[in-house]
């Protein structure tokens, strides 16, 4: 039976709506209400487990520092490290991700879904015993745009039941996170298998049409409660993007494209101090609106225009 085949590589469909512009819409359509009296010095500072970083914002996995010479991935983990901020990232050569971690940079690997899932367990054990901070797997990876199992050069992808999750989340005792929810639906089964937390995630228009992230995002928390972590990615590029989602109930922001723009054009020093200046923008954000520190952002300071 004849099948159909794409006539362009890339998962994306052009003729749907982007959803990356269907995010950054939604982003920018949020406005800030600023709180000037009684407003005091902020606090950034953000808990991993028994370790503190400075900042909530996160170097989210992407590909493109490997283009910056033979050690691009490892210096810009080590960018990432240098701003006091947690480093995520995906699939290197097999050389990097050791040499990242025997470093002890605080980072976490988003593993891909593989379909031998002994291996995948494999994978878990490796970061756990060389210092991996946490660990990750892409749900929304599974499967083709088209509705096809997915595959790399990592090997065959297949889609994973509760069962599955749970059996992944019980390998390790670092925290494990789903990446690539995008449903109370996924959001709720996440939860019952037990993991530590979720990444609300578009997957960079990875499919069309995706529900804005910050738009699913208050929905979410209040499904789940507190008893998950919620960070969150999509486009968020600067202090006060990071605020709106943390006022929409994320714990922690990450950010890839911006950040590896940065690195690409400016080296380590500029992607360190591109974190640095997104932290500050988001401290003068808490600052002015009487959010003192992350548990305590003020939620009533967004207005949607």
């Amino acid at each position: 039976m004849t099948q159909f085949k794409p006539n362009k590589l890339g998962p994306v469909v052009i003729k749907a709506a982007s959803s990356n512009t269907l995010s950054d819409t939604y982003r920018d359509s949020i406005a800030i209400s600023y709180q000037f009296i009684g407003s005091s010095v902020p606090e950034t500072r953000f808990q991993w487990e028994d370790r503190v970083f400075s900042t909530p914002i996160m170097a989210g996995p992407i590909g493109g520092p490997e283009r910056k010479g033979e050690d691009g991935t490892l210096n810009y983990a080590r960018a990432v490290r240098d701003a006091g901020a947690v480093f995520w990232t995906g699939y290197h050569e097999k050389d990097i991700w050791p040499r990242i971690l025997s470093e002890g940079i605080p980072a976490v690997r988003v593993i891909k879904p593989l379909a031998d899932l002994n291996r995948l367990l494999e994978e878990v054990r490796f970061d756990t015993e060389h210092g991996a901070i946490g660990y990750a797997t892409d749900i929304n990876h599974a499967l083709t745009v088209y509705g096809e199992l997915d595959s790399q050069e990592e090997g065959d992808f297949a889609p994973k039941t509760v069962e599955d999750l749970r059996r992944i989340n019980d390998a390790s005792p670092l925290p494990f996170f789903i990446k690539g929810i995008l449903s109370v639906h996924d959001a709720l089964l996440a939860k019952e298998a037990g993991v530590a937390g979720i990444v609300l995630s578009g997957h960079n228009n990875r499919f069309p049409c995706t529900v804005p992230p910050l738009r699913l995002l208050p929905e979410v928390r209040k499904a789940v409660g507190s008893e998950l972590r919620i960070f969150i990615d999509g486009g968020l590029n600067n202090g006060y993007d990071a605020f709106k989602a943390l006022a929409l109930g994320a714990d922690g922001v990450l950010t890839a494209r911006g950040l590896v723009a940065t690195y690409l054009k400016d080296g380590a020093e500029g992607a360190t101090n591109k974190l640095l200046e997104m932290t500050a923008e988001l401290k003068g954000a808490m600052a002015n609106t009487g959010s003192t520190d992350l548990q305590h952002i003020n939620s009533g300071a967004l207005v949607f225009l």
